[in-house]
């Protein structure tokens, strides 16, 4: 829901609900009522904090996108190198996950953007299913990246 990932977002980028009013041009109880899911962003209000935040309308509007974020803030890493990996598959380590399978879909601003097969269990059935998510993984909380680049 987009009022989880304003939440995560601004946390991420380390901002206060005053800090993301007063960019925005709105009051910090607004920010407030956007993240506990009391009234949404206008359209223009939500581009505007998808730029802040360094992310695309679609990532932020977008249910079947979700945020991984531990809200810890790191360096600054060299944002041109993973840019080299868009659009190859590997491995992503992101704290105790291992996303194996994943596809860079694109990197910016502090987020790493990755399509993966996600293992469901429903109760009562036998079988193990897969659904394939998109995730914004906070580039703080990425361990490791592998890509075979062999051809």
């Amino acid at each position: 829901m987009i009022h989880e990932k304003i939440a995560a977002l601004r946390r991420g980028a380390g901002m206060s609900q005053q800090e993301v009013a007063d960019a925005v041009g709105v009051s910090r109880q607004t920010v407030s009522n956007w993240e506990l899911g009391q009234g949404s962003p206008s359209l223009d209000k939500a581009a505007e904090l998808a730029r802040i935040f360094g992310v695309s309308l679609d990532d932020l509007a977008n249910d079947g996108v979700s945020i991984v974020s531990s809200g810890r803030r790191g360096h600054v890493r060299d944002l041109h190198v993973l840019e080299g990996l868009v659009g190859m598959v590997g491995v992503v380590e992101c704290g105790d996950v291992v996303m194996q399978d994943a596809e860079i879909l694109g990197v910016s601003n502090g987020w790493l953007r990755v399509s993966h097969v996600v293992k469901t269990a429903t109760f009562g059935k036998p079988r193990v299913g897969e659904e394939r998510v998109v995730q914004l993984i906070d580039l703080a909380d990425v361990q490791a990246i592998s890509v075979d680049v062999r051809e």
